[in-house]
């Protein structure tokens, strides 16, 4: 249990350090967040219509990588599927 825990903490300390020294991990962290904040936003004002977009992993990363654009064609994703 001991060896798991320092590999954990090992990981971490090797994101933090990743994300202290990157503008680029940066940007893309505070894109997923902003494109995040954006699903749960829309999934709010499209529940009277059934549409809904679940948030996780996936949802998570194709907004970071492709922002307001990408999430809207999730929401088309959604819809033909």
């Amino acid at each position: 249990m001991l060896s798991s825990n320092f590999i954990y903490i090992m990981i971490g300390f090797l994101l933090l350090v990743l994300i202290l020294y990157s503008k680029s991990t940066l940007k893309f962290l505070f894109n997923t967040l902003i494109g995040i904040l954006f699903i749960y936003v829309a999934n709010i004002i499209l529940s009277s219509t059934g549409l809904h977009l679940n948030i996780n992993l996936f949802t998570g990363i194709f907004s970071g990588i492709l922002g307001i654009p990408g999430i809207i064609c999730l929401y088309i994703l959604q819809i033909l599927l």
